[in-house]
Parts: structure tokens; C-alpha cells; sequence
């Protein structure tokens, strides 16, 4: 994360308006129960189906943004992953499954402290090491929710917003934090 001036980019307009529209359907598909009469593997596949668009997204339509964006931005993002408290409280009121709760809401709560840190310290190392946790603990998280029962909360809004919103754009953010880190270690 050096500090290399980089002129400003603003976010594609269209962009910003498929976000918007994405999270409007997503939190309906939450409210309106139809994520969780899915059956199995539909959720899986609706949280795979948009990971990969937003990963394409990320490295094509908002590619010459996201290299404007400063690391620390891309990494500070991931604060939003003390949601995880949430997790684990659910689980102690056992409205969520306990095994899912520790393994998503400990890593979440771990990646999330380590944004923190490294928004403010910048060591190349240090950072490649807390991506791929964050990344490892998101597949961890959504191979845990599909072995195990107990999961409804995350299929029904508002917590639904979780896998069908920010699983995937943390995931695209982590592949791209790679790709920046690749690029800037040449």
C-alpha cells in the first residue's frame, strides 16, 4: 500500500445504479421468502452465479476504478464483517446454527479486525496473509452454511443481504486486493 498519487476515477454511473438494483432484489428475495423456499442447491448457486458477475465486473466494467480506489479503502471495506458478532449472538439465543455461527462469525470478526489494522499499517506481507484469510473465511462460511442445517436466518431478510450481496463483493474485493498486490509486488 504505497502512497502513489493516482488521479481520481468516479464509479461507472451504471455501475452504481446495478448495485442498487442488485441490493433492492436481493433484500425482496430475503422479505419476500423466496430464498429460503429455494431448495437445495439454489442458494448456492445464486451466491456462486453472483460472485462470478462481480468478480467479472471488478476486472472489466470497474476495473480503471477499483485501480483508482487507495488499497486501504479496498481492505477497510471489510470492517463491515462484524457482522459476525451477529452470528454468534444468534447462535446463543439458538435462532442460528452454533457450528456455522463460530466457524463464519469468529473469521468474520478476526478478517474484520485485521481491516482495521491494516487500513493504518502497511506491510505488504502482513496484508497478503489477512486476503487470503478474508477470502478463506468466506468459502469456509458458505461451505459450512450448505453442509448444515440452521441457517434459515440467512435466507430471510435482512440477514439475507449477507450471502446474496456481501459474500459476493467481499469475495470480488478479495481477488482483486490479489490481483493489486500482484501487480504492485513487479
Amino acid at each position: 500500500m504505497t502512497a502513489v498519487a493516482q488521479p481520481t476515477v468516479s464509479a461507472p454511473r451504471g455501475a452504481a445504479i446495478a448495485a442498487l438494483i442488485w441490493l433492492a432484489l436481493a433484500a425482496i428475495a430475503g422479505a419476500s421468502g423466496f430464498l429460503a423456499q429455494l431448495p437445495f442447491p439454489g442458494p448456492q448457486l445464486i451466491i456462486l452465479g453472483l460472485t462470478a458477475a462481480a468478480i467479472i465486473a471488478a476486472f472489466t466494467v470497474l476495473r480503471t476504478w477499483l485501480e483508482s480506489v487507495p488499497l486501504r479503502w479496498l481492505v477497510g471495506i471489510n470492517a463491515l464483517r462484524f457482522i459476525g458478532i451477529v452470528f454468534l449472538v444468534l447462535a446463543a439465543q439458538g435462532r442460528l446454527n452454533p457450528i456455522f455461527a463460530a466457524r463464519a462469525g469468529w473469521g468474520d470478526i478476526a478478517v474484520a479486525l485485521g481491516a482495521v489494522v491494516l487500513f493504518f499499517v502497511s506491510e505488504r506481507r502482513l496484508l497478503l496473509s489477512w486476503n487470503v484469510l478474508g477470502f478463506l473465511d468466506l468459502v469456509v462460511a458458505v461451505g459450512t452454511a450448505t453442509v448444515v442445517t440452521g441457517v434459515e436466518p440467512l435466507l430471510t431478510f435482512p440477514l439475507s443481504l449477507v450471502p446474496t450481496f456481501a459474500v459476493p463483493l467481499l469475495l470480488a474485493n478479495h481477488v482483486f486486493i490479489f490481483r493489486r498486490l500482484l501487480r504492485d509486488a513487479r
